[in-house]
């Protein structure tokens, strides 16, 4: 089994219609005999010849006509139509008692098997004209149900077809379903599992294994690639902070007021952009730990509310939770910057659904993101502010980007946009219950 789960598609199909062709066979002889029985009438022939030998020798014994016609309704009365042949009803010749047997098979098999089901309106033999001591006998020969005939003969075909098709289409299934199954769920947790180097297990048909091998080499060719942009771009932050130094520097020395303050706030401009594109770039490993949630975000809120910002919270006095505290730290922060940015308050609340699950809201009372941009907003160095047209400090487009990242990654959560009413957005974060994020303890 192990090395025909290995082989390749076209071996597995050869080799299953070999082994249903083998299973239809072996059906089929072993039920050929109960399945013929049904619809045989061997049994029914030989019994109604044995009759026909029975009544034509007590008939033959029969010393007057009123005897005989005494024998012949006492048969009659137990189902068998016969009648003494009159002058005109002799024009084959009767069979004689020892040729009773093969007379009734031949007629009997003549009309089963040449019309059994009377369709072709053929002038099959219907009587048997026996010899019976002086006289002669009419048997009236019996007819048989065509639908007794047929049903049997149809269930019995299907069952050899239906239930082998069943069985090997099951296996099929397993055999070659399961591989890429098993390559789709791979597939969807490849980002997730970002420490694991071979996430397409090499298994299955030939094919399959091949496709996960190539999965595998293109997945570490990716990721060579943006380790190296990474480090490329992390180098370039890290060696503009030194001329950013000194213009700082120099700029403070300027002795016009006015000009000091513009250059020394476009340092600042461009000193934040470095720093929101290292901690985007940096991915720091943070372990996970148990913290009282609510007072973690309480902590955020009055950081936020000593600058000026509006903002509240809302949500139970404790609530332990495992977590990665500053990342999670700097989610919500960057949820809150970015709609300190374009609404004039903003509500954050903290809820524990009844499966364990968390949910903390972020929302704002500003224009809102339109829905065609929800999901651009989310992608590194994307502003919409056309969508939030009274931005009076615009971001660098990363604050949601590493938000999304933090939630979805590092804590296998979900990450939403939602309109609030009558107008504002709402970014609603779901985390999962402590033993989910708990197990994936060692794949972040």
């Amino acid at each position: 089994m192990r090395w025909l789960s290995q082989s390749s598609v076209r071996t597995q199909i050869a080799i299953l219609t070999a082994l249903l062709a083998a299973v239809v066979t072996t059906i089929a002889a072993g039920t050929e005999p109960f399945v013929r029985s049904r619809f045989d009438k061997g049994v029914e022939v030989g019994l109604f010849a044995g009759r026909i030998e029975t009544i034509t020798k007590e008939f033959a014994l029969s010393t007057d006509k009123t005897q005989g016609d005494a024998v012949l309704s006492r048969f009659r009365a137990q189902g068998v139509n016969v009648w003494r042949a009159a002058g005109e009803q002799t024009a084959d010749p009767p069979v004689t008692a020892r040729d009773i047997p093969a007379a009734v098979r031949r007629l009997l098999d003549y009309n089963i098997f040449f019309d059994p089901y009377g369709f072709m309106g053929w002038n099959n033999p219907k009587t048997l004209t026996v010899s019976a001591g002086d006289g002669s006998l009419v048997f009236a020969l019996p007819e048989f149900s065509t639908t007794r005939w047929i049903l049997p003969a149809v269930f019995g075909k299907l069952v050899l077809i239906i239930v082998p098709a069943a069985v090997l289409a099951i296996l099929t299934a397993w055999l070659i379903g399961r591989p890429i199954v098993d390559l789709a769920i791979a597939a969807e947790r490849v980002r997730s599992d970002d420490e694991l180097d071979e996430p397409f297990e090499v298994s299955g048909s030939a094919e399959l294994r091949s496709l996960a091998t190539s999965l595998n080499l293109m997945r570490k060719r990716v990721r060579e690639l943006m380790a190296g942009r990474t480090r490329m771009l992390t180098s370039i932050s890290h060696d503009l902070r030194t001329p950013l130094t000194r213009l700082r520097m120099r700029a403070e020395r300027c002795d016009r007021a006015e000009l000091r303050q513009q250059m020394l706030r476009d340092i600042d401009v461009l000193s934040s952009m470095i720093n929101e594109s290292l901690a985007y770039l940096g991915g720091e490993v943070e372990a996970l730990k148990k913290v009282e949630l609510s007072s973690l975000l309480q902590t955020v809120t009055d950081d936020f509310a000593d600058t000026g910002i509006d903002v509240t919270f809302t949500g139970p006095r404790r609530l332990p939770y495992i977590c990665k505290p500053r990342a999670l730290s700097r989610a919500v922060s960057n949820l809150i910057d970015n709609a300190s940015r374009h609404a004039g308050s903003i509500d954050l609340a903290l809820v524990e659904e009844e499966d364990g699950s968390v949910v903390i809201t972020v929302a704002d009372n500003g224009p809102g993101i339109a829905d065609e941009l929800k999901l651009q907003v989310m992608e590194p160095f994307f502003k919409a502010d056309k969508a939030r047209s009274t931005s009076k400090n615009s971001g660098f487009g990363l604050g949601l980007s590493i938000a999304h990242g933090i939630i979805t990654v590092g804590h296998r959560g979900s990450f939403e946009l939602r309109d609030r009413k009558p107008h504002g957005l709402a970014v609603v974060i779901r985390l999962p219950a402590n033993s989910g994020i708990g197990n994936a303890a060692a794949s972040s």
